[in-house]
């Protein structure tokens, strides 16, 4: 049985899908600072983090600590499946993983991340002067954040739950 939602967030996005995550399934979220005390070691979670290009943060901690049932990743990037399997390639992932859409807040990054996600924008200027949408994220922000897009979690978590009983 699924104990705890827990998430860690840099701007806010993976706070907000774990929220609305939360309300939907009725299962209590957490941030993976206060899991340390609302959750016990080898509880069963869901657990959703942010991507820093390529990784997972936290994931292979969290993986080592409780049993993860299902990951969300939220990143900047658009969804595609080639991006999912690299994410679970690189990441080690052998739970179903979500891609959730979140965004970029430059008002919440510090100025090194601010400076590395500019540089990435010019990077994909440079590499793909055609991606508008793409170099405006990285050069300006935006937010992604759509409750629809957790539709395939909530959908497939209670499946599970239905083959557990």
């Amino acid at each position: 049985m699924i104990k705890a939602i827990v998430y860690q967030s840099k701007t806010g996005h993976t706070q907000e899908y774990a929220e609305s995550l939360s309300k939907e399934l009725k299962i209590p979220c957490c941030s993976v600072r206060d899991a340390k005390e609302k959750v016990k070691k080898h509880d069963e979670i869901i657990y959703l983090s942010w991507v820093r290009a390529t990784s997972l943060v936290g994931y292979k901690k969290m993986n080592k600590k409780y049993k993860i049932c299902c990951v969300g990743a939220v990143g900047a990037y658009p969804k595609s499946t080639e991006y999912i399997e690299q994410l679970k390639t690189y990441n080690h992932i052998r739970q179903e993983l979500f891609y959730l859409r979140g965004g970029i807040n430059y008002e919440k990054l510090n100025k090194f991340y601010q400076k590395l996600l500019k540089i990435v924008g010019r990077a994909i200027a440079m590499e793909n002067p055609r991606d508008k949408a793409m170099i405006q994220l990285f050069m300006v922000g935006g937010n992604f954040v759509n409750k629809k897009q957790l539709k395939p979690m909530i959908d497939s978590i209670l499946e599970g739950r239905e083959n557990d009983e």
